[in-house]
């Protein structure tokens, strides 16, 4: 897999008794269906799409097509206020993430609309692709410095504006689809970088956001990918954590912090040529794994319970010599999280929100196993990509007093608790949930979605029990590939 290159891929009030008006006014929907570009997901929706320009400033200028999709509550007496669901990334497409996690809306869909609105840039409103910066099967062989290059070409050969695919035109865009469709209130529900447009959309328009439900918190202080070396190594150390505080693991398991940190030097100094199967389509892939694959995979690992409580066994068979399995499941752990994703977009709003603001870590600070490699990656691909003048306030966080449900996983690497924590201190009508052992994305599991369901009818976190909550524990660890302790 790649040096540098692979680790930039990864990087998310009660209403008017009334009945909701029939969506549609501005926008004409047709029956059609969402479906996930991995999973076996599909679901029914109405889907139309709204023309906007991509430059305000421009009325003469290039214009896009909104991808919406709305997929309407039965309810004849649903609630006026629908539920905006905003993807992560950047550059995920929601209208094709959706499906997989749309039964986690049930509750809130008995009673509200559900709208869908593919960022510009990805998915059905107007999508970006490069192959060369966007299929990690072809990143593997660039350099950092190749791969800004390849991400200069790519810039240079798109039709269009990137300095207008930002987080202020995706906010601009949903506050049109909202007109159009004739709603007065919207009800929020992001994820990870989704979390920081739902923010920047209530700092825009207050009186149009109702309730904020943000999972995987990306507050305006964060500096998205400045922090990943931190943090996923906080994950890292909680898994060697937990497998030495359980005994059979223990026993598995005795040296599986040095196991991998030996793998890591051992790559790092020689890559190792393997062949594995691809977990799609089955077809055997020559791979070149080296310490930034490793890096890689385990940063995707670390993402869900699931799939970290397969690293302990990974880890011990390729330290034993055998990388084909690491590999193997890695490749599935890293193409679920790039499901629907647009490089070039996600390159459009980092490379000019973010990635001028990072900052290298402090003389004597505590080593990581991503070490610096998430930042020069980013760096070098945005060396020649086209930014959009950065308004210095944009990292500033006012207060914002539309009700905010914060939900974290324990062990998320990439918005752990913390980052909550910080967005807190400006939402003074917040609560707080941190569900035990989950990693990134917490609403789909176990009470979760009866949880939110219930803030977003009661536009409070007063009075809700969340005791459930405690009860909700990780995935065991595997002690073997065929699973846990009996």
């Amino acid at each position: 897999m790649s040096r540098g290159a692979a680790l930039a891929a990864l990087l998310l009030l009660s209403g008017s008794a009334a009945s909701a008006a029939p969506p549609g006014k501005g926008i004409p929907l047709v029956p059609c269906q969402l479906a996930h570009p991995i999973a076996a997901s599909r679901i029914p929706a109405r889907c139309g799409t709204l023309e906007v320009l991509e430059d305000p400033g421009r009325p003469q200028g290039r214009k896009i097509a909104l991808r919406v999709a709305v997929i309407s509550s039965e309810n004849p007496s649903s609630r006026p206020d629908p539920v905006f669901v905003l993807a992560g990334g950047p550059g995920q497409s929601i209208t094709q993430v959706y499906p997989r996690i749309a039964p986690a809306f049930d509750r809130l869909h008995r009673e509200r609309d559900v709208v869908l609105v593919d960022q510009r840039g990805t998915g059905g409103s107007g999508l970006l692709s490069c192959p060369k910066i966007g299929r990690s099967d072809r990143d593997v062989e660039l350099l950092p410095a190749e791969a800004g290059r390849a991400a200069g070409e790519c810039a240079r050969s798109l039709p269009v504006d990137l300095t207008r695919y930002g987080t202020g035109d995706h906010v601009r865009d949903l506050d049109a689809v909202r007109t159009a469709l004739g709603y007065d209130q919207v009800n929020l529900v992001g994820f990870s970088y989704g979390t920081r447009a739902a923010l920047a959309y209530a700092r825009a328009h207050p009186d149009r956001a109702r309730t904020l439900v943000l999972d995987g918190v990306a507050p305006f202080q964060m500096v998205v990918g400045s922090d990943f070396d931190v943090d996923s190594e906080r994950a890292l150390s909680r898994l060697f954590a937990r497998c030495s505080a359980e005994p059979d693991c223990r026993e598995r398991y005795p040296e599986l912090e040095k196991d991998f940190r030996d793998l890591l030097v051992r790559l790092d100094r020689k890559p190792e040529k393997v062949r594995a199967r691809h977990p799609v389509t089955g077809e055997p892939v020559d791979l070149t794994v080296d310490g930034d694959a490793l890096r890689q995979v385990t940063l995707a690992f670390l993402y869900a319970p699931e799939t970290t409580a397969l690293l302990p066994p990974l880890l011990r068979q390729a330290r034993q010599g055998d990388l084909a399995p690491l590999a193997s499941q890695g490749i599935l752990a890293v193409t679920d999280i790039q499901a629907g994703m647009s490089r070039p977009l996600q390159l459009s709003v980092l490379c000019s929100e973010d990635v001028p603001l990072f900052a290298d870590p402090a003389p004597g600070a505590a080593p990581t196993f991503l070490g610096n490699g998430a930042r020069e990656a980013f760096r070098g691909l945005c060396a020649e990509w086209p930014r959009a003048p950065l308004d210095p306030s944009f990292h500033e966080s006012p207060r914002i007093e539309t009700p905010a449900l914060l939900l974290s996983g324990e062990a998320d690497p990439v918005t752990p608790p913390r980052w909550a924590d910080l967005a807190a201190a400006t939402l003074p009508g917040s609560r707080r949930i941190t569900v035990p052992g989950q990693g990134h994305g917490v609403l789909v599991r176990g009470c979760m979605p009866r949880i939110v369901a219930e803030f977003v009818k009661r536009g409070s976190g007063d009075g809700i029990d969340v005791s459930c909550v405690d009860r909700l524990r990780p995935a065991p660890i595997f002690l073997d590939l065929q699973g846990g302790a009996p």
